[in-house]
């Protein structure tokens, strides 16, 4: 109890909407954010590509039924929002891991307050920038395929 007042903790009283709630934050943030929203999206598109692709085993008249109800516009627009997410979520995720490792940020500092973000260096805004480049050079790549599999680009 002498820590709390030493220290001047702050209860967590934001649980889980701690995540979404407060968008004050800089740019780093919101990445985290949708890197977090993207991960939990890829696993739920995982269990519904593992129940729709386990239709088979319950025969081939199960599988051309699951494959009718798939087979539109809609779902193919979805695919193409799951490799949006995916291109984001993986090079945001070895973006972070290069940030981890202290790889292209420079010296550490002292934590002094008030602390510097890491963000205002030059290296990791450019990382960013490489990063949002790259991804957009793959999602182009991808709609590509898309428009050619729709019949748009013939």
């Amino acid at each position: 109890m002498a820590d709390r007042k030493r220290y001047r903790f702050k209860d967590n009283l934001w649980g889980i909407w701690g995540w979404y709630g407060n968008l004050k934050f800089n740019l780093e943030r919101y990445l985290y954010l949708i890197h977090r929203l993207t991960g939990v999206g890829l696993v739920l598109f995982l269990l519904l590509h593992i129940i729709v692709t386990s239709s088979r085993m319950y025969g081939e008249a199960a599988w051309i039924e699951t494959e009718s109800i798939i087979q539109n516009p809609l779902y193919d627009l979805g695919m193409l929002l799951v490799i949006g997410a995916l291109i984001f979520h993986g090079l945001n995720g070895i973006r972070l891991i290069l940030l981890e490792y202290g790889l292209l940020i420079g010296k550490p500092t002292q934590p002094i307050y008030p602390y510097k973000p890491t963000l205002k260096r030059r290296t990791p805004r450019l990382l960013i920038i490489l990063m949002m480049l790259i991804g957009t050079v793959f999602f182009l790549i991808a709609l590509y395929e898309f428009l050619l599999v729709w019949g748009v680009l013939s």
